[in-house]
């Protein structure tokens, strides 16, 4: 705990030294330009190093007593106006910028922060609306007709009123047993007042530990600014609210006491990942690896080394992980620069595993499995809360929270279509749409979305189809950019490869548990360690948004046109289509980022041709041809056809008989030339649509004929 310093003779020697830093600071004009444009600008901000470089005491007493030296700030400010005029009241002092001693993680606030000037750093998870708030209140007394003022606890939620009619103020000195005090709405002040919620950032969080939060009060013109998601900094004085509930003999106060931050200033975290500190000595190793061309190899090796195999998908997410660049046409519309993969693979392939090291080296990586996962839990909720009063408040879900992060959503197929459904937006447009509890809002949710899955019978079958197999909706598969299958199939020479490391692994563990020393591990270590490649990524991103080069369009270019040509033929499904060129750029741009390098590169484009390019013969071919329909809707091509035929046949006996049977349908089918056990396979997934009813017992019509 830091020592306080020497108390200040009076309030007008604390207001003379902030004269000198004010003088020193320049900041006479400004505090002119404030008063003139009085009321929409109200506040000076002032860093925390120019009061300190100029009066380290003055700095000191701010930290330990802020109160009355902020309102000496105040008093000073005022005296620079050259007429005190109407708004010199109002004008506010906010300082920014404070040390990394006056920091405090939430979890680490002790009684010895309380009335103290200290900064904490998170997530606003919740905001309330803005409501003016009373500061003083004014009263009337029925026996005197005495106007008498009452001021408020600016951190309570307990109105006070008089408890007598004071003497002081001119009144006649009678408590309420023997007078009436009624409030006068129109001559009492007030202010704009917002509470909102700050949470812990969820990278900082180990163990699985529970992320806690901190109230803050905001006034004034520090209201309306913030929306859940926001990555801010708030500066304040940290207060206690005892704690009271209601009984039948009245208002039982406990002896604990809520915290709650009066929030002097704001501080926006604008720049990306800059949460994380990165020293110099670390930025020079980063920049070592920026010529060497195999460097991106050596990010892939590092992710998960104890997971043998799954060298295509770990690249995928690596690259992942560096993300493409961000763009916004000149008409507003804007082009995410995320990458969003999905992997769905037979059980043992150690997905699970994989996503769990990603959470843990992702500079803002959340992870969530989709059994403990809703709708709500994943956009955004409106609760109930007594943080707001009883009113409806906008909570953040996990995609807002993770805000320029990873979010990492495990069993995704284990979530219902209706929770799963509310991910639409947010993977397409980044944003999170909420009208509900008449709160109508719209939150940013700029993340990259990495997810798994199982098939729909636990394991692939070899004979069906990738979107047969998996029981998630189409229209949210044909959001991710690259989509995985993982096979777990026998074969001699790679399962003993694969068991060799596995035991390694196992062995290594062993001997590490029992002290023997790193020497006698068989196995070598990632090229990268976790937390410098957590600082790698986020100096990356921070830093570079790599353009594309002439010879990398071209690459692009050439291959979509290449495979688009496939489809050219009337009766040829359509291959690929712009979003899968879209996937192309964001994967080239990011394999630039990997590198350092400001210049997406012929090889770049190469490299994400190649992940795109095994991504779409994994899942999305048909018959030995490429169909991207197989993904977008469900449905095939050919299979398309072939509906067509059996409707065709279904709506010719509808019309002779009123209603078919499905003897009937597949007599018909197969004088068309089709097979009896494909028109029942193709009648069962018309069934599954809604399309047909059935009215009796083996008797069928169509619901739109």
């Amino acid at each position: 705990m830091v020592t306080s310093p020497r108390v200040l003779a009076s309030a007008g020697e604390l207001a003379g030294r902030w004269s000198s830093v004010f003088e020193e600071a320049g900041a006479r004009p400004r505090v002119l330009e404030l008063a003139g444009r009085f009321p929409e600008l109200r506040s000076l901000e002032l860093p925390f190093s120019a009061i300190d470089g100029t009066d380290t005491s003055l700095g000191d007493q701010l930290l330990a007593k802020p109160e009355e030296t902020l309102d000496a700030g105040a008093r000073a400010m005022r005296e620079l106006l050259p007429v005190a005029g109407p708004e010199a009241a109002g004008l506010r002092l906010r300082v920014v910028g404070l040390p990394v001693t006056a920091h405090r993680p939430i979890r680490e606030i002790r009684e010895s922060d309380l009335n103290r000037f200290i900064a904490i750093d998170g997530i606003v998870r919740k905001a309330t609306e803005v409501r003016p708030q009373i500061r003083d209140a004014v009263f009337s007394c029925a026996a005197c007709r005495t106007e008498v003022h009452e001021l408020q606890d600016e951190t309570s939620p307990i109105f006070r009123e008089p408890v007598e009619c004071y003497v002081n103020q001119g009144g006649c000195g009678k408590p309420p047993s023997r007078t009436r005090f009624r409030l006068l709405p129109e001559r009492s002040t007030y202010v704009d007042s917002q509470r909102i919620e700050i949470q812990e950032n969820p990278e900082t969080l180990k163990g699985g530990a529970h992320p806690q939060g901190l109230s803050v009060l905001l006034t004034e013109d520090l209201t309306g600014r913030v929306i859940p998601g926001n990555r801010v900094v708030a500066v304040g004085t940290l207060k206690s609210l005892q704690r009271a509930t209601a009984s039948r003999t009245g208002v039982v106060r406990s002896t604990t006491f809520d915290l709650i931050l009066l929030g002097n200033s704001l501080e926006w975290k604008h720049q990306e990942y800059e949460e994380i500190e990165i020293s110099e000595e670390e930025v020079r190793e980063i920049l070592r690896w920026r010529s060497d061309p195999g460097v991106v190899d050596r990010i892939v090796q590092s992710l998960a080394p104890s997971i043998k195999g799954m060298e295509e998908e770990k690249e995928a997410i690596a690259l992942q992980l560096f993300g493409g660049v961000e763009k916004r046409q000149a008409d507003g519309v804007r082009i995410r620069g995320d990458v969003h993969v999905l992997l769905v693979g037979d059980p043992g392939t150690a997905k699970s595993q994989l996503l769990r090291y990603i959470a843990d080296v992702a500079p803002r990586g959340i992870y969530t499995s989709g059994k403990g996962a809703t709708a709500a839990g994943l956009t955004a909720a409106a609760v109930k809360d007594d943080f707001a009063g009883g009113r409806w408040v906008l909570e953040a879900g996990m995609l807002v929270l993770a805000d320029g992060g990873v979010a990492i959503i495990d069993e995704l197929d284990k979530m219902s279509p209706e929770d799963s459904s509310a991910m639409h937006e947010a993977l397409e447009q980044q944003t999170v749409s909420i009208a509900k509890a008449g709160i109508t809002a719209t939150l940013n949710a700029r993340c990259t979305v990495l997810a798994a899955a199982n098939p729909r019978f636990g394991r692939f079958a070899p004979d069906r189809s990738f979107v047969e197999q998996v029981t998630l909706a189409p229209t949210l598969l044909s959001r991710f950019d690259v989509i995985f299958s993982i096979f777990d199939r026998p074969d001699r020479q790679r399962d003993r490869l694969l068991a060799s490391r596995i035991l390694e692994s196992h062995r290594e563990g062993e001997v590490r548990e029992l002290g023997a020393g790193a020497a006698a591990a068989p196995t070598a270590g990632a090229p990268f360690p976790p937390d410098f490649l957590r600082k790698y990524i986020a100096y990356a991103r921070r830093n570079f948004r790599p353009v594309l080069s002439n010879e990398a369009l071209a690459t692009l270019e050439d291959y979509y046109v290449q495979v688009r040509r496939q489809g050219e033929d009337p009766n040829a499904p359509v291959p690929i289509t712009a979003r899968q060129l879209e996937a192309l750029v964001r994967l080239s741009e990011a394999a630039a980022r990997a590198r350092l390098s400001p210049v997406v590169t012929l090889e770049d484009a190469q490299r994400a041709v190649k992940i795109v390019a095994g991504f779409l013969a994994r899942v999305a071919t048909a018959e030995g041809k490429l169909d991207i329909d197989l993904v977008t809707t469900g449905v095939t091509h050919s299979q398309r056809e072939r509906l067509e035929v059996l409707l065709d046949a279904m709506r010719k006996l509808q019309n002779e008989k009123g209603t078919f049977s499905l003897e009937e349908l597949k007599a018909a089918a197969e004088a068309a030339g089709m097979t009896a056990a494909r028109a029942d396979a193709l009648f069962s997934y018309i069934r599954s649509q809604g399309e047909v009813v059935e009215v009796r017992p083996n008797s069928w019509q169509l619901v739109r004929f």
